[in-house]
């Protein structure tokens, strides 16, 4: 697989590389510094099957860069890395377009865990990110998940938001679960409908708020 990092930093063109090809086998990575050379290059076709992208890159915001690099390439899953993990920032990440987003204080066993969620149709959202976009979402900064309200949601879909918020790819959730991907489909779309959301952070952001478990 073709894999596009974009980073300007030399400390994490050290090791990303690396940390990349023991995610995936056979990788291989492509490092722009820029977002203009990396649109270059996915206008240009070269078959990446994967991209990560520095959120702090020079002359361009975060989040102007997702939505510039989706609009190029809405086919290339997108994994977002970052200084900075504050849940503003995720929640947008995320509803601009990302499948995924990566903290630079994040563990290299856990780098690269999350890029291969991704690489496998996963999304992943780190468990300190997500615990923190819920206390933005909420205003509270005591906010707790816990068993508490369902907003109409059945004990299956519960147990399907789990999966979600723990970032297992939908095949992952069917296993564990002994169903088909495709209900797993049909349930998350039941409970973006039922939690007045329209992706898996969302839900999650939400289940969080109102007091529904997600562990």
């Amino acid at each position: 697989m073709r894999v596009l990092l974009v980073d300007d930093h030399p400390v994490i063109l050290e090791f990303m590389p690396a940390v990349i090809k023991r995610a995936i086998a056979r990788a291989e990575v492509f490092i722009e510094s820029t977002l203009e050379g990396a649109l270059e290059r996915v206008h240009a076709k070269q078959g990446f099957g994967l991209a990560l992208l520095d959120l702090g890159l020079p002359g361009c915001s975060g989040i102007d860069s997702v939505l510039k690099f989706r609009k190029a390439a809405p086919d290339i899953p997108l994994i977002a890395i970052s200084a900075v993990d504050d849940g503003e920032t995720v929640r947008s990440v995320f509803v601009a377009g990302a499948r995924g987003y990566i903290p630079k204080t994040l563990s290299i066993p856990l780098m690269i865990s999350a890029i291969q969620f991704v690489q496998q149709g996963g999304t992943y959202v780190p468990s300190v990110a997500l615990q923190r976009a819920a206390k933005v979402a909420s205003n509270d900064v005591n906010v707790e998940i816990r068993v508490n309200g369902r907003d109409g949601l059945t004990d299956r879909q519960l147990e399907v938001l789990r999966g979600l918020a723990c970032g297992k790819a939908n095949r992952e959730i069917a296993r564990e679960l002994n169903i088909s991907e495709n209900t797993v489909k049909q349930h998350a779309k039941d409970i973006f409908r039922l939690l007045g959301v329209s992706n898996r952070t969302e839900a999650c952001v939400a289940a969080s708020r109102r007091g529904i478990g997600t562990e």
